[in-house]
Parts: structure tokens; sequence; C-alpha cells
């Protein structure tokens, strides 16, 4: 079998450009809790613990790279979850962790 050929930088550079959007904390803290199903951004307010600009940035960020989609309801904006990928990388990330986690008799991870 012939090997694979390698991606340009451009090609490269988008798919480190994607993985960068799960480099954050309080984005990884709103995709776990639109899991749960669509929310408002006062919704996630309420439910993290951090400032309603630092939630719109993340979720700026978030629907930017195509993995929310929002919704205007009246005065309220719906987010929702448009790329169910973004459970299976996560999902994967979680077992790699939790196999380390279990060698060393530690933590669980999921999200």
């Amino acid at each position: 079998m012939a090997p694979k050929p390698l991606l340009d930088q451009h090609a490269l550079e988008k798919i480190a450009s994607f993985f960068k959007v799960f480099a954050e904390p309080t984005r990884l803290s709103i995709l776990q809790v639109l899991r749960n199903g669509p929310a408002s951004v006062s919704a996630l307010v309420d439910a993290l613990p951090t400032s309603q600009a630092n939630i719109s940035k993340q979720l700026k960020i978030l629907h930017d790279a195509e993995l929310l989609s929002r919704e205007q309801k009246g005065n309220q904006v719906i987010y929702a979850i448009q790329e169910p990928l973004v459970f299976e990388l996560c999902a994967l990330a979680c077992d790699k962790l939790n196999r380390q986690a279990r060698a060393k008799g530690a933590v669980y991870y999921e999200i």
C-alpha cells in the first residue's frame, strides 16, 4: 500500500485552527451545557461561572467555527449544537485522559 500524500501547509493550518476552538475551558463548558439542548445566552450565563461578555465572546468563536447554530427568538438568542461531531472528539479526548487516570488510580473525565 502506497503512503498517503502529506497535507499542504494551508490544510494543516485549517486543521490546527479547528482544534484551537477546543482549547478553552469556557468553550468546553458551553458545549457541555448545550449537550442537554438549546439554551439562551442568559441561561448559559446562569449555568456558568463567568461573565456574560466572556460567554458571548466564546459563543461567537464556536458559532464562527460552525459548531453552533443560533436563532433569534424575541429579544433572546438561542444557541444549539450544529455539529454533533464535537461530542465524538470530546469522547476521544476523555477516553485518552481516562486511560491515563485509571493507570494512576485517579479522576474520571466526561464532556
